[in-house]
């Protein structure tokens, strides 16, 4: 390489070992994220103690360098019922890190992975070289490392970049002519071997990464030097024995994945081991691990969904969050490259159906979690072989895909590159730079288990989707942010037809703009008024719905719903933290926060607009057993037995659903009331003057199919004047009627309200026993007045 050239790319790397070392804490959040407590404190243990047990002092040392939260993923492992414990993940990249984690700690682990990205930057330089001008060929090595999430990945202390690393270390000798490295036949038989063994601590950590050995193996054998062919397979053979015979000098087993009880520990305090010995039993799977902690998902026979497979190729070659071409450009005018120059090569067709074969074996075998997990920036387990793609270009030409690489870097990757820590934003995510935008235009991954940073709220059929900056669930509402274009999506089994909204907004002189499919709504409403503040929109998407399959194959329709507000007021909400994973352990805790959100529109989905004109206003009654005598004020219940006599199902949950609630009247004095007693009653309106028109909401416990008959403990708050009432028990569907509005006769009973003092015991507010009236008082069913 010539000097300027290479003067360039020392300087560059110069900056990128010299910064990690100034740094007091690598990284936002300021605490260990995703797999990292185990490999930050494999590293720390391998240096200082020489062994992979956890004891005592290893947890101190979590809070030495990280005192800012609790680690709540310490993956550890056990085969003795958690009388000793080692921990649970491959040592390999912290038994390499080790050297620089002794004197330097969290910023050593990161001074190692830039050290193997400089060293990944200068042999693509190299490699490249052979086939193009030194200017040429380093700029495109340093964009292809660090113009893409190879870089980000940097910043984390888990070994994608040692895997990457790896890849690329046995790539570049395979591919890289052993003659030009001044080897003769013994140094390229030695350097065939180095080439295999380089390979094995990625494969240690990923077995699916062996795909990529492919065309290592098939070049020798097609000049037919098989020396260098067993060279490469003895390198392998030894390099990956040399691990595992380490791991089992320093835990007793080969590999943490096998033979085994595993599970993610939460570290809590000081001198105090995060398990406790229990008795010897069945292996404890990582915590929320979709593969059960073990390899034997490896080798199971997949299940292949193909809807789902399609949806999941699409969204890994261009999804929101983890697609190729929006966090690998370089990956995408690598493949165009080969395309021009390469496509002769049947090694670099090889070493891309291994690329390929690595992506299925994740699409197939975890189509809900094949991005990385919940921690992830783009696509975390595919970035492990990114670096074969450097290794499918010959040629650089046109020479113009080098800057456009570099364009599309700073487009997609830019937010990442400048804030490699995080960035302390609303509502903070790994995934905040999704919120830029360029990133809207690209479709969100529907099929995925876990996308963070987003609201999923189950209301009626569907489940909403939503930013977590933008989006608040308020019980079956959403709050959507003011002055913003909100993006929601309703997934759901089938398709809508017409979709009925409720749009409400404390803004004044608001115009909200909503976009559904084909459909658009432009709304002015004006929050200073009651009467225009509020309003009810019907959106017909027609069949723009996307459809697809998650979840092991379900089939779902996802329907995008873009809601725009000029607009917006503040109000003020709780913000509640999540269940403290630590008993007893509340100093510093904040259970809820008070916090503020610009609302520019209040969304209610009230259902289909068929759900809501069904006639499901038909009860039958079949008993109520409570109190006839309960204390002003007070909250009781009855226990109701109906049966929906309607030929259209109630359904039970959203916000228009079928719910039970009541009225409060005035009982007629014994004088006024009409010689027909009990019978009078049952006529609308011959109770007396209505008290209380709108009572507390009940929800039915299930949805009601026609003809099937549900029993409700209804909850009741009595008047707060004591007197004689009439209680009308009336189912209500939310938002359209109540039934006793459309013909169906109520549940009336007698019920007396006294005063405290005059309570004769006090009747306690808990809910009756099942099948049992309240202590002081006769069930009322044998005396109610039943219509």
């Amino acid at each position: 390489m010539r000097r300027p050239v290479a003067t360039a790319l020392l300087c560059l790397s110069l900056v990128l070992l010299a910064f990690p070392l100034t740094l007091d804490k690598p990284g936002l959040p300021p605490n260990l994220k995703a797999d990292e407590p185990a490999y930050y404190l494999m590293a720390l243990s391998l240096a200082r103690d020489g062994d992979l047990r956890l004891g005592v002092e290893d947890v101190d040392r979590l809070f030495r360098e990280f005192p800012y939260a609790r680690v709540q993923n310490l993956i550890a492992m056990s085969d003795d019922g958690w009388h000793t414990a080692y921990y649970g993940k491959p040592f390999a990249y912290s038994l390499f890190a080790a050297p620089f984690a002794g004197p330097f700690g969290a910023d050593g682990l990161l001074l190692f992975n830039m050290v193997l990205l400089v060293a990944m930057m200068w042999m693509g330089a190299t490699y490249l070289s052979r086939y193009n001008p030194d200017w040429l060929a380093a700029p495109f090595a340093a964009g292809f490392f660090l113009l893409s999430i190879a870089f980000a990945y940097g910043f984390w202390l888990q070994p994608e970049v040692f895997n990457m690393a790896a890849v690329t270390a046995s790539l570049f000798l395979g591919f890289h002519r052993f003659e030009r490295l001044g080897a003769g036949p013994k140094g390229a038989l030695a350097l065939a071997f180095l080439s295999g063994a380089a390979l094995m601590p990625a494969v240690y950590n990923k077995p699916m990464i062996a795909a990529l050995a492919l065309p290592l193996v098939w070049m020798p054998m097609r000049e037919r030097r098989w020396g260098r062919v067993v060279a490469w397979v003895l390198g392998a053979v030894v390099g990956l024995a040399a691990i595992a015979g380490l791991a089992t000098a320093l835990t007793g087993h080969p590999t943490p994945y096998l033979g085994v009880e595993r599970q993610g520990l939460t570290v809590c305090a000081q001198e105090e081991l995060p398990f406790e010995p229990v008795e010897a039993g069945p292996s404890t799977a990582v915590e929320r691990s979709p593969t059960g902690g073990a390899w034997s998902w490896i080798f199971r026979v997949p299940r292949i969904e193909w809807r789902e497979l399609t949806a999941n190729l699409g969204y890994f070659l261009w999804g929101r969050h983890t697609g190729l071409a929006l966090y690998m450009p370089f990956a995408v005018v690598a493949l165009l490259l080969f395309l021009f120059h390469g496509r002769c090569s049947g090694a670099r067709w090889l070493l891309l159906a291994g690329l390929g074969a690595v992506a299925l074996f994740f699409l197939v075998f975890i189509p809900f979690n094949w991005q990385g997990g919940g921690g992830f920036v783009g696509n975390r387990y595919f970035v492990n072989v990114y670096p074969g793609f450097l290794f499918l270009v010959t040629r650089i030409r046109p020479r113009v895909l080098l800057p456009v690489g570099y364009a599309a870097g700073g487009v997609f990757l830019g937010a990442i590159l400048l804030t490699p820590f995080g960035a302390a934003v609303p509502e903070p995510t790994l995934q905040f730079h999704t919120r830029n935008a360029p990133f809207e235009r690209f479709p969100l991954e529907l099929t995925l288990r876990e996308v963070p940073g987003y609201h999923r709220v189950v209301i009626g059929d569907y489940q909403f989707i939503g930013r977590k900056d933008q989006v608040l669930p308020r019980g079956g509402n959403l709050w959507l942010r003011g002055s913003d274009r909100v993006e929601l999506w309703l997934v759901g089994e089938k398709p809508i037809r017409r979709a009925v909204f409720q749009v409400r907004t404390p803004a004044p002189e608001n115009r909200i703009r909503l976009e559904m499919g084909d459909q658009e709504e432009v709304l002015e409403l004006d929050g200073r008024s009651p009467g225009r503040a509020v309003t009810r929109v019907t959106l017909e998407p027609g069949d723009t719905g996307l459809r697809g399959a998650r979840g092991g194959g379900v089939p779902f329709v996802a329907h995008r719903l873009v809601v725009e507000s000029e607009k917006g007021r503040t109000r003020p909400y709780t913000k509640h933290s999540p269940p403290n994973p630590c008993p007893g352990d509340t100093f510093g805790y904040t259970e809820s926060v008070e916090e503020t959100f610009l609302l520019g529109a209040e969304l209610v989905y009230l259902g289909s607009a068929e759900d809501l004109e069904r006639d499901v206003f038909h009860v039958a009654w079949h008993g109520v057993e409570t109190r006839r005598r309960v204390v002003a004020g007070q909250t009781f219940y009855a226990r109701v037995q109906l049966e929906n006599a309607s030929r259209a199902p109630w359904i039970a949950s959203g916000a228009a659903a079928v719910r039970l609630a009541y009225h409060w009247l005035e009982r007629p004095a014994p004088s006024d009331e009409p010689g027909e007693g009990r019978e009078e009653l049952r006529r609308p309106g011959r109770a007396g003057r209505m008290v209380i028109y709108d009572g507390l909401r009940t929800d039915l416990p299930l949805p009601v199919a026609p003809g099937q008959a549900v029993e409700v403990l209804q909850e009741i708050e009595a008047p707060e004047a004591p007197g004689r009432y009439v209680l009308e028990i009336d189912p209500v569907f939310e938002h359209v009627s109540w039934f006793s509005q459309r013909g169906a006769e109520p549940y009336r009973l007698d019920v007396t309200v006294v005063s405290a003092e005059a309570a004769e015991p006090a009747e306690p507010p808990e809910p009756p026993e099942p099948g049992k009236p309240g202590p002081s008082e006769p069930a009322a069913a044998g005396a109610a007045i039943a219509p």
